[in-house]
């Protein structure tokens, strides 16, 4: 029997058709029917704690503010497979810890479907239909629903159905000595492609789901039958690794293509995330897959939600419960280093979501589920001020590969010196300095910003060229590091008022950089040592020098066949600079940020603030008395505007970086640039405690009393 589902929703003129049921003896469908009802709380959130009877109201074409992305990838074996599972309690329990969103498996990596799918294979002994029962119960409490279907890997249908499988350029389909979750990979250009879509399908007729997430593509190019012979059909060359990987892109691009008219066609609005592909691709939104304890660490969230947030899609941050990775099942994350993660997504403009792995017996755990409602009852209570405000930001670093950012799509030679280190570093020693700043591929218009950084390697193409010029000829300002700066070639100063000569690389290492008076506050008197080797420089006449370069006696591990050069003191200045002004730009001649991220030398940190100074004397943003591990951020709604505050440390115990307590600060001094605005009060969040300010010029000028972890500051 195959019924169909209609649920009409009143206020919102939503209509869900599909069909929905749970395995029966027989193994036909069974029918159940949804009901959901849209409509906004007073603060404009979801309200939740309700009673178990209750539905919470929510508006579906709102992005989600507190998701849950539930893991389900089950070993084969497992013999009391969702044995304690119960729908309504699944869903109570996600009602009651606040939860708007949640990602639940339709497949999973293994291979195994967990709804009584006539395409792919039942997990064994499965006797219940998990999705479709999940779907129902969630949305009877207005919670939406997104199917997860792994895509890049299906360990039983890469088993069954070897033809399936990449081929690697080694003629490998198995890489048995790898292991871990890519030893085999499945290629859409074989009959997996109509296997997976046939799924796609499946569930999208059956289930009235809010959302597809498809997991873990795969851009390393196939070798196989398939890919080779229809590579010669268009005329590619499969020997060249740019072009085979080129041709991967190709048949991924349409597979996700397929996708999305396909769910489009069931569903206008439904939300639609390929994991791995590059964030620009993504059709409704992103997520930004970030563990910090289980491989990303904490410098990764900083860079990418600033390069996220640029691409004009709403976002929200992924990070887990678990100590460490996925499938962590007894791990648990401190209540404060989960907070942490929230609050940094919020302060950047996204939103929330902490991934978690369902047990198979089917059981949400408790004390995992305490802690959720725990940390989201916190984070909805200051969403009255800042659901759907914005980053406000002044200053932008660029970086054209981040187009291919996360997943790294092609094999297109990378600059000399290219490393995602050198945009994290950028993004902590920005963030040290408390400034507002966005990371971005230099596709988007860049005349809002005022100052533009290109970190270390970026060479100036031609499309890039006209907005840099165009940038420097409205009066903005550029900063550049190393190579960056130069032609696609390397062989000079790419724009037109940079009087600076590049002679060829840095012939020592390492050397040391000395400030003279324009950058020299904050910094010791004395020559710093550069341990990251960039490029030799000479001046043009039109050049100002911040401060010169020292060589060593001589080279790090020189060689003389009687000693290893181990002891390296500086021995003269070069007669060339380290820091030089053209204008406005100012060009360091190491790799700033890559040094940073490496080497955190604190005396480079203070040379760019004071670089920043002679450039952007009046920042939107200054906050004394506040340590150099606290964050400030600005974002905005309407004509109110936000101050995020944190004060917490990721400390090093061992190999894994801890947050267990908040740090208390007090006495926090804040300057806010007003922009023209007219500022009436300033609040503290959610407390609405008024605090006293002062208008200073072009500045509101405040003190926020104590800051324990997290403070938001309502400047209205």
């Amino acid at each position: 029997m195959r019924c169909v589902l209609v649920a009409v929703c009143v206020g919102a003129g939503l209509l869900f058709c599909g069909q929905a049921g749970g395995l029966t003896g027989d193994g036909e469908t069974q029918v159940s029917l949804l009901a959901l009802s849209f409509g906004a709380g007073d603060d404009g959130a979801p309200s939740g704690g309700q009673a178990p009877s209750e539905a919470r109201s929510v508006t579906m074409n709102e992005f989600p503010r507190r998701a849950i992305h539930l893991d389900c990838h089950i070993m084969p074996g497992i013999y009391d497979i969702a044995s304690e599972f119960d729908a309504s309690e699944f869903a109570r329990t996600l009602s009651e810890a606040n939860v708007d969103y949640i990602t639940v498996f339709a497949k999973c990596n293994l291979g195994f479907a967990y709804y009584p799918t006539q395409i792919g294979q039942v997990y064994p002994g499965l006797e219940v239909d998990l999705l479709g029962q999940m779907v129902e119960a969630c949305h009877a409490r207005g919670i939406r629903v997104a199917a997860y279907f792994n895509v890049g890997i299906d360990h039983e249908h890469a088993r069954l159905h070897r033809e399936w499988c990449k081929v690697d350029k080694e003629g490998r389909v198995y890489r048995f000595a790898d292991k871990g979750h890519w030893f085999r990979d499945l290629c859409l250009n074989t009959g997996f492609r109509e296997h997976i879509l046939g799924m796609v399908r499946e569930v999208l007729d059956r289930y009235p789901v809010d959302g597809l997430f498809l997991d873990c593509f795969d851009l390393s190019p196939c070798y196989g039958t398939e890919c080779v012979a229809a590579m010669k059909q268009k005329g590619m060359d499969v020997f060249n690794d740019a072009q085979a990987a080129e041709f991967c892109w190709q048949v991924t691009d349409s597979f996700m293509d397929e996708v999305e008219s396909m769910a489009r066609a069931k569903r206008e609005d439904i939300f639609i995330l390929f994991n791995g592909i590059p964030y620009r691709r993504q059709p409704t939104h992103i997520e930004l897959e970030v563990l910090p304890t289980g491989g990303w660490g904490y410098d990764y969230l900083p860079a990418a939600i600033r390069y996220a947030r640029t691409l004009d899609k709403p976002y929200f941050t992924m990070t887990g419960r678990f100590h460490k990775s996925w499938g962590d099942f007894g791990g648990i994350r401190t209540r404060h280093s989960l907070l942490y993660d929230l609050y940094s997504s919020i302060a950047n403009g996204g939103t929330c979501s902490v991934g978690d792995h369902l047990h198979p017996r089917g059981q949400l755990n408790g004390e995992v589920y305490s802690l959720i409602a725990d940390v989201y009852g916190t984070v909805r209570s200051i969403e009255p001020w800042t659901a759907g405000a914005r980053a406000e930001t002044e200053i932008v670093v660029v970086e054209p590969y981040l187009a291919d950012f996360p997943s790294g799509k092609t094999y297109s030679s990378k600059p000399d010196g290219f490393s995602l280190d050198s945009v994290k570093g950028a993004a902590r020693i920005l963030s040290e300095l408390k400034c507002q700043f966005d990371i971005s591929d230099g596709t988007e218009d860049l005349s809002k910003y005022k100052v533009i950084i290109l970190a270390d390697s970026v060479r100036v193409s031609e499309s890039l060229k006209p907005k840099l010029e165009a940038h420097l000829a409205r009066g903005g300002a550029i900063i550049s590091s190393g190579t960056a700066g130069l032609t696609p070639d390397g062989t000079a100063f790419a724009l037109s008022g940079v009087d600076l000569v590049r002679e060829g690389p840095e012939p020592f290492n390492p050397t040391f950089v000395e400030a003279l008076p324009p950058i020299a506050k904050g910094v010791p008197n004395m020559p710093v040592t550069i341990y990251q080797q960039g490029i030799a420089m000479q001046l043009g006449p039109r050049t100002e020098v911040l401060a010169r370069l020292y060589k060593p006696y001589s080279n790090l591990k020189a060689w003389d066949f009687e000693h290893e050069t181990l002891y390296c003191p500086p021995e003269k200045d070069t007669g060339r600079p380290a820091i030089a002004r053209c204008g406005n730009v100012i060009h360091f001649s190491f790799p700033l940020f890559l040094g940073y991220m490496r080497d955190a030398v604190v005396p480079h940190r203070a040379l760019l603030d004071n670089a920043l100074r002679l450039l952007l004397p009046q920042p939107m943003l200054e906050v004394t008395d506040f340590p150099s591990f606290g964050r400030a951020t600005v974002t905005s709604r309407d004509r109110t505007r936000l101050v995020h505050l944190l004060t917490y440390v990721p400390e090093s115990r061992g190999s894994i970086e801890m947050i267990e307590e908040p740090i208390v600060v007090t006495n926090v001094a804040v300057a806010l640039r007003s922009e023209g605005r007219d500022v009436t009060a300033v609040t503290l969040a959610p407390s609405k405690e008024t605090i006293p300010f002062t208008r200073d010029g072009d500045y509101v000028r405040f003190t926020v009393p104590r800051v324990e972890g997290y403070q938001l500051v309502v400047v209205e």
